[in-house]
């Protein structure tokens, strides 16, 4: 078991050297040590209460460390994990599932299952019979793994992310913001091809390819505009 709390990670700086000079990230605290335990899981079973809509801030934290650990998350891609939401009042945690599959999905886990449970205190959710009912099934879901591809279908989340939040693009076609497949609206939900489904934003070739041929170029192309970013911060009065 593992709190996320117990470690003590902080903000990235945005040096980018963990890519450009591929070292250590230099912040001196427990990123590593936390990934270290994630790492070594052989699923994940994820839990968080919501604030404020969404995740807390400590995921956030972590997840933009994510170049500094890229290199050990690729190396165990493809995991099962679970996540399970904790809200107060229904309507109040849109962000929620979504930030927290985004976490999962950023650290290289596939989500196998991601529901809502809800109770105003700490600790209330327990009381919902229903609740623990659903909590079983999930670890069932764990212990039970075998990865298959996904299969056309309709849904009113997303299958890879379980997101219910989409982006309207032309067409009457729809995408999720999160993993970036595309569905087409129906009357019971919207309708996913397996084609896009299999080619989700953080597939292990996705992530690589993303990681290749667009961060790592970045590079060159900043290390020639430095001069002229320097000069628009002093015209700007930024930085001086």
């Amino acid at each position: 078991m593992v709190y996320l709390d117990e470690f003590s990670i902080q903000q990235c700086q945005g040096c980018m050297n963990c890519v450009f000079k591929q070292v250590p990230c230099k912040l001196e605290d427990d990123l590593y040590e936390f990934l270290g335990k994630v790492s070594g899981a052989d699923a994940l079973f994820l839990t968080a209460p919501t604030y404020v809509l969404a995740v807390p801030g400590s995921m956030k934290l972590a997840m933009d460390r994510y170049l500094a650990m890229y290199k050990q998350i690729r190396e165990h891609y493809g995991r099962p994990a679970v996540s399970v939401g904790i809200g107060g009042p229904l309507g109040w945690e849109q962000f929620q599932l979504p930030l927290m599959n985004l976490f999962l999905l950023a650290f290289g886990f596939e989500d196998v299952d991601s529901f809502m449970v809800y109770g105003a205190g700490p600790g209330q959710a327990l009381l919902d019979d229903e609740a623990i009912s659903r909590v079983r099934k999930g670890v069932e879901k764990l212990l039970t793994y075998q990865h298959r591809p996904f299969k056309s279908q309709t849904s009113r989340h997303c299958p890879v992310c379980y997101s219910t939040l989409f982006e309207r693009l032309e067409g009457g076609r729809y995408r999720c913001p999160v993993c970036t497949v595309e569905a087409e609206e129906r009357p019971d939900g919207f309708h996913f091809q397996s084609d896009s489904l299999n080619n989700h934003r953080w597939t292990l070739e996705r992530i690589e390819d993303h990681y290749e041929d667009w961060i790592l170029e970045t590079k060159e192309s900043f290390m020639q505009a430095l001069r002229s970013i320097m000069r628009k911060k002093k015209e700007l009065g930024i930085g001086v």
